[in-house]
């Protein structure tokens, strides 16, 4: 169980509306939920375009490793799951070049399809696990 001096509040309006923790400090491990590429009000960013989805979601994910000190470099882990998978391989550059811009080795990854997500119009979700800096 998650101990409220472990988390780490990144989109405290979503967090509390829908009683999460985003980000969970725990034994020098960075646990990240599922992020889609929804703004702050909740909406999702690019309906229908899986390049601009998960653009939007290593937006959020850097914010969400900044507030815990760390980078995309960070990254040991991540599983994404989608509602297509061929889609998601061919916008697959987009998540490569952000992971080239910081400079970081590729982490290990998983892509899981799925019927649909928690939000109706995301086309992909994203867990991240990240080695807290020492």
């Amino acid at each position: 169980m998650a101990r409220w001096d472990q988390v780490i509040r990144i989109s405290r309006a979503i967090e509390e509306r829908y009683n999460i923790s985003a980000a969970v400090r725990s034994n020098g491990t960075l646990y990240l939920s599922g992020l889609t590429s929804i703004n702050d009000a909740m909406e999702v960013v690019g309906p229908g375009d899986m390049e601009a989805q998960i653009q939007r979601i290593y937006e959020r994910l850097q914010a969400a490793l900044a507030a815990a000190d760390c980078t995309l470099a960070n990254v040991v882990c991540e599983v994404a799951y989608t509602t297509d998978i061929g889609e998601l391989g061919r916008a697959a550059h987009v998540r490569d070049r952000c992971y080239r811009v910081a400079n970081a080795a590729p982490p290990a990854v998983t892509a899981v399809e799925v019927q649909r997500l928690f939000f109706p119009e995301a086309l992909v979700e994203l867990v991240a696990t990240a080695e807290l800096p020492r």
